[in-house]
């Protein structure tokens, strides 16, 4: 099996728990603020959050060059594919 950054399997997380709807590049950003957290002191200016931004969507092509999910490159909207849902939970298929 192959294995992923944590960063990268915690934004497969996130859209699988979303599974079935698309999010934007600025609600994953959002949706990870508390990972970002983590690895840095809490800044809250727009250049860094322009920094979030990109290396949300550096993963994003990342994945979506993978497969793990489909990105839209018109909207900056991503969804998880099967192939993501099975690395992340393949109990999310059964429900």
């Amino acid at each position: 099996m192959e294995t992923l950054p944590t960063f990268l399997i915690k934004i497969l997380q996130m859209l699988a728990d979303r599974y079935g709807m698309s999010c934007t590049l600025e609600e994953l950003t959002s949706l990870l603020t508390p990972v970002f957290n983590t690895y840095t002191l809490l800044q809250n200016s727009i250049a860094d959050e322009r920094k979030k931004q990109a290396r949300v969507l550096d993963a994003l092509l990342l994945l979506d060059k993978e497969g793990y999910i489909f990105l839209s490159s018109s909207s900056d909207e991503s969804t998880i594919s099967i192939k993501g849902l099975i690395l992340v939970n393949n109990k999310v298929i059964c429900n």
